[in-house]
């Protein structure tokens, strides 16, 4: 259990990191405040979802192996 604790978390601070980059840069190349916060939180939601999805495939629950 405690590796699938971890395994979210890093999946959602890597989701955190990216997100903030592809806000800034989005900003960066001229967008609005309001389109780059945007980007970022597609961005989130995108690498979140697709990570703990992927980390939930590889590493199942403890419970489904009794």
């Amino acid at each position: 259990m405690n590796v699938k604790i971890m395994g979210v978390t890093v999946v959602l601070l890597l989701a955190a990191v990216l997100a903030l980059g592809s806000g800034v840069s989005v900003f960066a190349l001229g967008a609005t405040p309001l389109a780059a916060v945007g980007t970022g939180g597609c961005a989130f939601l995108g690498i979140a979802g697709l990570g703990v999805g992927v980390l939930g495939y590889l590493v199942p629950d403890a419970s489904a192996n009794h």
